[in-house]
């Protein structure tokens, strides 16, 4: 295991951290064996920073240091949670800086953010065999929701022709 840092710094998101931000989305999406479009996720990063639905931490070894992880959260209206929650989309630490206590770092985070916000819940979902992520929520808290993910690509339809 990694030697332990210092406590993480979390902040959020700012302008200057896009090029290591979309640095990080590129790293978890290679490593899920999804496409990597640079520029778009140039994009999306800056619609997130832009956008009062998006909240985006980022955690540093140091104030002044580039984000070695980003949590990407959405706020929204739930039925489950009957009022409003926050779902996790993304949680990626860069492989350099893991077992440093920093995914967990960004989760009490955004946990602190949802109770002095008066959220009701934060959803999420980890990939099936994420067992250092599925501890992780497990050791903060979160309950396993017997649930299957499916996801669909509009741009099939224009590969394919047809879903």
């Amino acid at each position: 295991m990694a030697e332990p840092l210092a406590p993480a710094v979390i902040t959020p998101a700012r302008a200057d951290d896009r090029v290591r931000v979309v640095d990080l989305f590129a790293e978890d999406l290679t490593d899920l064996h999804l496409p990597v479009d640079p520029v778009a996720l140039g994009r999306v990063f800056d619609e997130l920073i832009g956008d009062a639905r998006s909240v985006v931490l980022v955690a540093r070894t140091a104030q002044d240091a580039a984000a070695a992880g980003v949590l990407v959260a959405s706020r929204v209206p739930s039925v489950k949670f009957s009022g409003w929650s926050l779902w996790i989309e993304e949680l990626y630490v860069g492989k350099t800086e893991r077992q440093r206590g920093m995914g967990r770092a960004l989760v009490e985070a955004l946990l602190l953010f949802a109770r002095d916000g008066g959220y009701a819940g934060i959803d999420l979902e980890a990939y099936h065999g994420n067992a250092p992520a599925a501890l992780l929520y497990r050791n903060l808290g979160f309950r396993r929701l017997g649930r299957e993910r499916f996801y669909y690509r509009l741009e099939w339809e224009r590969e394919d022709g047809a879903p």
